[in-house]
């Protein structure tokens, strides 16, 4: 008979690896999150550039337009 996976593993570990799998979905959002206020606080500052700046990284107002007025959620 051969021992159970319990046996072999040291209780810490399988702790560990416990609360790895009941964190890993509160990290996932907590990293969404972050990107979404990313993606929304660099939206809202390219449609307030000027057309100096916009010239300067080679950026239309028409594209700064269209990419500052999509959704934080869409890539």
């Amino acid at each position: 008979m051969q021992p159970s996976i319990q046996a072999l593993v040291p209780p810490v570990l399988l702790r560990a690896r416990r609360r790895l799998v009941i964190d890993a979905p509160w990290r996932r959002l907590g990293a969404t999150l972050r990107l979404w206020a990313r993606r929304r606080r660099g939206r809202r500052e390219l449609r307030e550039l000027d057309e100096h700046i916009l010239r300067d990284v080679g950026i239309s107002r028409g594209q700064a337009r269209f990419e500052g007025g999509k959704p934080f959620w869409r890539d």
